[in-house]
């Protein structure tokens, strides 16, 4: 009797695509499900994930620290210097939200309430300058005051502030979940402990797995671009908190010099806001200079405005070039393309993200296409 030979690799190849087919069929068809399970999971994988993230953000600091540390000849410090570092570290960033909780976030408070409270008269204000247009002839052909009426009917200082009570009532419905996010606070900077403890055996874990996945030249090509992309991504991330700092200091002691109300607040806004490029800034300076000028007049006003002018100038020309470093290298086009393309589909973070990804594509880029001309003029030799 005859044998049969069966290819089973044939066969198993086929059935493998058909699984696959099928599965991603079903993944497709029901892809709310599988989102609410990945939203569930990535739930319970936050602390983890943030952790990571914190840790990340502090490594650069924490080995700075231990590089000081290595100065110092005792055995016991130098057996024990990333433990102390990483302790030196968190004392000092826990001393600085306790400064923030007592002494920053009340002002900051403070000066959002008042303004909260101004808002009535800054509406009466508009209200009259229209009168007086109208009743001037100045603006014949538009009527103002109802433009103006119909614009702030939805967000009318009334409705603002009934607004805003409701949402501090809501508050009571968030002390549910406070628990629960204390815990996972906790927990992420346990997290972000051990990861700083032991980032060399992590690393090295991941090192050794992707050198056993991957073709040797891949495996060289592929880290070879994560260096370069974290040395891009953690140079702007710690470049623009610098500057960002130095922004805010600046900008605070310049407005409360110039006595300027809500100095500390608009300050922060002006250094949190330098942090996005070219739009930040920008939209800071305009709010800034619209409360200047309802809080002391148009006089005021434009020199706030021109003020903080120069002090952009001085970033944009000195502080910030010499903190950057030329680490970016990128067209202002470019700059501009990737922050409005960031921001649509990614908000604010988006916005702060797209340079360093723009970056970074840039230089994939530019490699692949300096590889590929090398490559032709070999084969064309």
């Amino acid at each position: 009797m005859r044998k049969i030979k069966i290819n089973w690799n044939y066969w198993i190849i086929r059935f493998l695509f058909l699984m696959t087919v099928i599965i991603g069929y079903k993944l497709i068809s029901n892809y709310q499900i599988v989102l609410d399970v990945l939203r569930r999971f990535l739930g319970v994988l936050s602390p983890f994930i943030m952790g990571f993230i914190i840790a990340y953000l502090l490594n650069g600091i924490q080995k700075r620290i231990e590089f000081l540390l290595e100065t110092f000849t005792p055995s016991f410090i130098q057996k024990r210097k990333r433990g102390i570092s990483i302790l030196i570290l968190y004392l000092v960033l826990i001393y600085l939200v306790f400064i923030a909780l007592n002494y920053v976030v009340p002002l900051i408070i403070t000066n959002v309430i008042d303004l909260i409270a101004l808002l009535p008269a800054f509406y009466n204000y508009l209200i009259d300058v229209a009168i007086r247009l109208e009743s001037q002839g100045t603006i014949d052909f538009i009527p103002l005051e109802q433009f103006l009426t119909n614009l702030t009917s939805d967000y009318s200082p009334d409705q603002l502030l009934s607004q805003w009570t409701q949402a501090l009532t809501s508050l009571g419905a968030l002390t549910r979940s406070l628990s629960s996010l204390v815990i996972n606070f906790f927990l992420s900077l346990i997290i972000s402990i051990y990861t700083l403890l032991f980032k060399d055996s992590i690393l090295g874990f991941f090192s050794t797995l992707s050198s056993k996945l991957l073709s040797p030249h891949l495996f060289a090509s592929s880290k070879r671009w994560l260096q370069t992309t974290n040395q891009i991504f953690y140079k702007f991330i710690s470049s623009q908190f610098i500057d960002a700092c130095i922004v805010g200091i600046s900008a605070t002691i310049l407005l409360s010099l110039m006595q300027v109300k809500f100095a500390v607040t608009l300050g922060l806004l002006l250094g949190i806001c330098n942090m996005i490029p070219y739009f930040g800034s920008i939209f800071a300076s305009v709010v800034t200079a619209i409360i200047s000028f309802f809080t002391g007049g148009l006089s005021h006003a434009i020199t706030v405005l021109i003020a903080l002018i120069i002090l952009q100038q001085i970033d944009g020309n000195i502080i910030g070039p010499r903190i950057m470093s030329g680490a970016l290298n990128l067209n202002p086009i470019i700059i501009i393309i990737s922050i409005t393309i960031g921001g649509a589909y990614f908000g604010i973070l988006g916005m702060f993200l797209a340079v360093p990804a723009a970056a970074i594509l840039k230089i994939i880029i530019t490699n692949w296409l300096e590889n590929s001309s090398i490559e032709e003029n070999q084969q064309s030799a």
